[in-house]
C-alpha cells in the first residue's frame, strides 16, 4: 500500500476528471491569447536552478541521487522548483531563432521543498505565461501588462464558473516602482531599512494592522512616518482618481510611474469594453511582492469573500530574467501563473460528486443484441460522444447501478423490443425519463 501525503498531490478519479477539465480551460485560454506552447525537461543542472542569488533556491530543489549510473553525474542535476528558470536558460539557448516579443505558455509539474501547509504542495502544476522581449524594448510594451490582466482574469472567471465557486474573482495590481520614491521620501535618511519596509508591505495581509505599524516603528520609523506609510498603501484608489495623486509627494519619479501605471490600467478598461468582459480589479498599493527582479506592474488575485487560499493566481513584471545566467544578456517581460491546484483545494470543500468517468452515456450489455449495440456505439463515438459499454450481459438493474454508482448521466438501450422497432431509447438517470429514437 502507497502511503499518501496531502503535499504531494493525487486525486480520486473524479476529481482528477474536473482537474483535467481545469487545466483543459486554461490551455484553450492561452491558446486564444496567442501564447505558444513550449515544455522543458523536468530536471535542470543544479548550477542553473541555484543561480539567482537572490533566491536561496538549494533549500527547495530535489536533487537526483541513487540513480543508475550513466555518463554524467546525476548528483550535477535537480527536479525544477518553478518554471521561470528553465525558461530564462530556454530563452538564451534559442534566442536567435525566437521572434521578440515571445508569448509563450507552459503547464508542468515541479517539485519544491515548501513549507508544509494545507495549500502548499511539494509537487504541483505550474501553469505560466511570459511575454518577453529585449531589455531596450521595455517601455514600449505597457499593453502587455494590461493583456495578461485581462487573458487571465477571463480563464479565472471560467474555471470559477466550471467549478460552481459562489465567490468573486479580484485582481488586485500595483505598481513598485511607485512605492519606492515614495518610501525614499519618509525614509531619506535611513535608505539601509528600504528593502525591509517593502517586506513588511508585502506580509500585510498576514499580520494585524497594528503589528504592522508595531514592526515598522521597531525598523525606526517614527510615528509620523509610519502613519503617513499606512495611509498611503491603504488608500482606496479607482481608475477615475488614479491621476489625482500625481504631485502627492515632491517627486518627478513618483509623478513619472503614477501615469505609466495609469496607462497599464486604461488599457485593461478599454480592454474590458472591446471584448465586452468587465474585469474585477482593484489598485492595491499592498500588493508588492519582495524580490528585486520584480520591478514594474505586480499582481494577485483572491477570492473576494475567501483569503484562506491566500492568492489563486500572482504574476509580475520583471527584468534581468537571463543576467544570472549569461550577463551578456536582459530580458524583460510579464509572467503570470494560476494555481491550479488552489482551485481543487476550494472545489473539494463544497462538493462531493463523484462522477470516476468521463462517459457520458453507458451503453447496457444484452447478449442478444450486443452486436447492434457496438454498432450504434461506435456511432456515437464518431460523433465524439464520450462513451463507456458494459463489459458483460447482466440484468438490467445491475447496469443502471453501475451508471449511477460512475454518475453517468444517459444511458443507452437497444434491446431486442427496440431492435424490433428500429429505436433505441436514452434514459436520464437524473430524473428517470426516457426517449426514444430512430436507429
Amino acid at each position: 500500500m502507497v502511503l499518501r501525503v496531502w503535499w504531494f498531490n493525487e486525486f480520486a478519479p473524479w476529481d482528477q476528471i474536473v482537474f483535467d477539465n481545469i487545466l483543459s480551460i486554461i490551455e484553450k485560454n492561452y491558446k486564444q491569447f496567442w501564447y505558444t506552447h513550449i515544455s522543458t525537461p523536468a530536471v535542470e543542472r543544479n548550477d542553473v536552478l541555484t543561480a539567482k542569488s537572490w533566491e536561496d533556491a538549494s533549500k527547495q530543489i530535489f536533487g537526483l541521487y541513487g540513480l543508475a549510473q550513466g555518463s554524467e553525474d546525476t548528483k550535477d542535476y535537480s527536479l525544477h522548483f518553478d518554471l521561470t528558470v528553465p525558461f530564462a536558460r530556454y530563452v538564451l539557448d534559442w534566442q536567435q531563432m525566437l521572434a521578440f516579443p515571445f508569448k509563450r505558455y507552459q503547464i508542468q509539474p515541479v517539485w519544491r521543498g515548501e513549507r508544509q501547509q494545507r495549500w502548499r504542495f511539494k509537487e504541483f502544476i505550474q501553469t505560466d505565461i511570459d511575454t518577453i522581449w529585449r531589455w531596450d524594448d521595455s517601455s514600449s510594451y505597457l499593453y502587455y501588462d494590461a493583456e495578461t490582466v485581462f487573458a487571465l482574469y477571463k480563464t479565472l472567471d471560467e474555471i470559477k464558473n466550471y467549478v460552481w465557486i459562489d465567490d468573486e474573482i479580484q485582481i488586485n495590481i500595483s505598481n513598485r516602482k511607485i512605492l519606492w520614491p515614495f518610501v525614499d521620501y519618509i525614509i531619506w535618511e535611513n535608505k539601509e531599512i528600504k528593502h525591509w519596509v517593502f517586506t513588511m508591505v508585502d506580509k500585510f495581509y498576514k499580520i494585524s494592522s497594528d503589528d504592522f505599524k508595531k514592526w515598522l516603528l521597531d525598523l525606526g520609523l517614527n510615528q509620523d512616518k509610519v502613519n503617513i506609510l499606512f495611509d498611503f498603501v491603504t488608500k482606496e484608489v479607482s481608475y477615475e482618481n488614479l491621476l489625482s495623486l500625481v504631485g502627492f509627494i515632491p517627486s518627478q519619479d513618483f509623478d513619472d510611474w503614477i501615469k505609466e501605471f495609469y496607462e497599464v490600467i486604461d488599457n485593461v478598461e478599454k480592454l474590458s469594453k472591446w471584448f465586452g468582459i468587465k474585469v474585477n480589479y482593484k489598485i492595491n498599493f499592498l500588493i508588492v511582492r519582495w524580490l528585486d527582479y520584480y520591478t514594474w506592474t505586480v499582481f494577485e488575485t483572491f477570492f473576494v469573500n475567501d483569503r484562506s487560499l491566500w492568492s489563486v493566481c500572482s504574476g509580475w513584471r520583471y527584468e534581468w530574467l537571463t543576467t544570472h545566467l549569461d550577463k551578456k544578456t536582459n530580458f524583460s517581460g510579464v509572467w503570470w501563473s494560476i494555481w491550479a491546484d488552489r482551485f481543487m483545494v476550494k472545489y473539494q470543500e463544497k462538493n462531493n460528486q463523484w462522477k470516476n468517468t468521463i462517459a457520458d452515456f453507458l451503453f447496457v450489455n444484452f447478449e442478444e443484441t450486443f452486436s447492434k449495440t457496438l454498432e450504434l456505439a461506435g456511432k456515437f463515438v464518431n460523433d465524439w460522444k464520450n462513451i463507456e459499454v458494459y463489459p458483460a450481459s447482466a440484468k438490467l438493474k445491475k447496469q443502471f447501478e453501475f451508471a449511477d454508482k460512475k454518475w453517468i448521466k444517459f444511458v443507452v438501450i437497444l434491446w431486442q423490443w427496440e431492435l424490433e422497432s428500429w429505436i433505441y431509447k436514452i434514459k436520464n438517470m437524473e430524473t428517470g425519463l426516457e426517449e426514444e429514437f430512430k436507429l
